[in-house]
This record gives structure tokens, sequence and C-alpha cells, in this order.
């Protein structure tokens, strides 16, 4: 059980470095920002999944029973 607090708190802040890693990027896009734009609009995805990824994890720890494997 241990361990799996261990993992998860070790991926929450592998995706907050990447989520903050995108912002940066994107925050330095050079204007005008057109939506059509493929390399913007990837960017903007993977954050996006990135950022539910961060909100099911946070979910997923605050369960009041963590997962445990069957007896």
């Amino acid at each position: 059980m241990d361990e799996l607090r261990v993992l998860s708190s070790k991926l929450e802040r592998e995706l907050k470095a990447r989520i903050d890693e995108l912002n940066a990027e994107i925050s330095r896009y050079p204007g005008p920002i057109a939506r059509c734009d493929a390399q913007l609009g990837g960017l903007l995805e993977e954050r996006s999944r990135l950022t539910h990824l961060a909100e099911a994890l946070r979910e997923f720890e605050a369960s009041p029973e963590i997962f445990r494997e069957p007896a």
C-alpha cells in the first residue's frame, strides 16, 4: 500500500512538471494564435489530457479506500 502511495506521488510530480513545461511553451507561442495551428493544437490537447489525468489521480488518492488486492 505504501508503494502505491509512493508511485502515485511520483506520478503526480511528473505530471505537474510536464504540465508546467507545456504551459511555459504555450505561453511563448507566437501570436496571433490560429486555432488551426497543428502544433499548438497538439500542445493544448496534451495539456488537457495530462490535466485530466492529474485530476483523476487526485480523486483516486482522496478516495476513502485505496485499491486493495483481493485476499
